[in-house]
């Protein structure tokens, strides 16, 4: 089995606007059109069994409607685990966190440099407090990103004092830690109980010395397969991980049982 921890895909009215609005921030070219359609076709043709969609809401107004989105797309898609988003400015973040929670939602995804919040700012707090009640991990960007290339919103020691202060959190730390940080995630991350997804390290660079290291090193059920699907392609993750030699133990935990742990048995898949 084969779990993308990392895609992305947007209501069918909205795919174009956002899809061009990305592509035109990082100066990259989707391989996918944004769509859960696409992303259906294209796991099928990579051998992806399950694929888990990140949903962000960008400002207060928009987490009612991304939650829909989330809760709907997950009920119709039994291949498709779905997050939902809290937007720090919201007055309703208990409400919609329960609301998530009793739809089966299992985590949400935070973008702390679309929302310009340092992930350890106080004013995430309240987000952090109900996910620890309602059980609900968190997916954070981690590292760089295009949208704020002299600001980085979620360090590895930023992350540190996340789960300095919630320390029965579940934080999935995406993109091996931090994008372009990677020797930053080996001195403070790397061993310590934050999950780690796999994506970008293949089309940013991280060579292979540096790649196997990490994963060795590291928890190894708090390794997640990610490619960041439609930006990159899973096969290519895929590949690049089969060729590091790793144990067969390994890429079993990395490629579906640390995901399966985290979203439940898959038995209401």
């Amino acid at each position: 089995m084969l779990i993308d921890f990392h895609t992305h895909a947007f209501p069918d009215k909205l795919v174009p606007k956002a899809i061009s609005k990305l592509e035109a921030i990082g100066n990259i070219k989707s391989y996918g059109d944004g769509s859960v359609k696409n992303l259906l076709s294209h796991m099928s043709g990579a051998g992806v069994d399950r694929s888990v969609i990140l949903n962000i809401a960008t400002n207060a107004h928009q987490q009612s409607s991304v939650n829909s989105f989330a809760i709907e797309t997950g009920d119709t898609y039994p291949n498709l685990y779905t997050l939902g988003s809290l937007h720090p400015d919201s007055e309703n973040i208990a409400e919609e966190a329960k609301r998530l929670s009793d739809a089966g939602i299992r985590g949400l995804k935070l973008h702390p440099d679309y929302i310009n919040t340092f992930i350890d700012d106080p004013k995430l707090d309240p987000i952090y407090e109900v996910c620890v009640e309602y059980n609900l991990f968190v997916v954070s960007h981690s590292g760089w990103d295009f949208i704020s290339p002299d600001c980085i919103h979620c360090t590895p020691e930023r992350i540190l004092n996340v789960l300095a202060k919630f320390p029965t959190l579940r934080f999935v730390a995406a993109h091996m830690g931090a994008n372009r940080q990677w020797d930053e995630v080996e001195r403070l991350l790397v061993g310590k109980n934050v999950w780690i997804d796999t994506s970008l390290a293949v089309p940013f660079g991280m060579d292979d010395e540096q790649f196997r290291r990490i994963l060795t090193n590291h928890l190894p059920d708090h390794i997640l397969f990610g490619s960041d699907y439609p930006w990159f392609t899973p096969e290519d993750t895929y590949r690049r991980i089969i060729g590091l030699g790793l144990p067969n133990e390994l890429l079993e935990g990395i490629f579906y049982k640390n995901a399966l742990a985290l979203l439940g048995d898959g038995t209401n898949k």
